[in-house]
């Protein structure tokens, strides 16, 4: 599990740590990687859908997501960054709920580290949330879309 291990838990707070545990103990289960985000959709209604825990941002606690530019969550964030996670582990019987701010990082980002994507240990499904066609021109580039709380 990237972000994981007793590295990682000597410079995290302590939630991090009970949730590390969980997911090490729960991670024979494909949907434990699986958590809800909910976030103040249009007209402060509330929006929630299921995301996938893509690791922890180096040297910190934010939890990582990836995501396409176009969801309706990317607009509603940058909007309203306030939201909250529920995450429940089937096996362990364990539910954590997190709020806090969260940071959309696109290419307007003008920090570069942020930008980094281990593209090459992504699964191949993955990997067609980084690339984006120019309308009307045969070329890619790389588009990278990243929340994190």
């Amino acid at each position: 599990m990237a972000g994981g291990g007793a590295a990682a838990s000597a410079l995290s707070s302590p939630w991090r740590t009970l949730l590390q545990r969980a997911l090490d103990a729960n991670a024979h289960l494909k949907h434990s990687t699986f958590f809800q985000l909910a976030t103040v959709g249009e007209g402060c209604r509330p929006a929630n859908r299921t995301v996938v825990f893509r690791g922890f941002q180096e040297h910190c606690d934010k939890i990582q997501i990836h995501t396409d530019a176009r969801s309706n969550k990317v607009g509603e964030l940058k909007e309203w960054p306030l939201g909250e996670i529920c995450w429940y582990f089937t096996d362990s019987w364990e539910q954590f709920r997190i709020s806090g701010i969260i940071d959309v990082i696109d290419g307007s980002s003008s920090d570069p580290a942020k930008l980094q994507v281990d593209y090459v240990n992504l699964k191949s499904n993955q990997k067609l949330m980084f690339r984006r066609t120019q309308e009307g021109d045969d070329s890619s580039d790389w588009m990278a879309e990243k929340a994190s709380l």
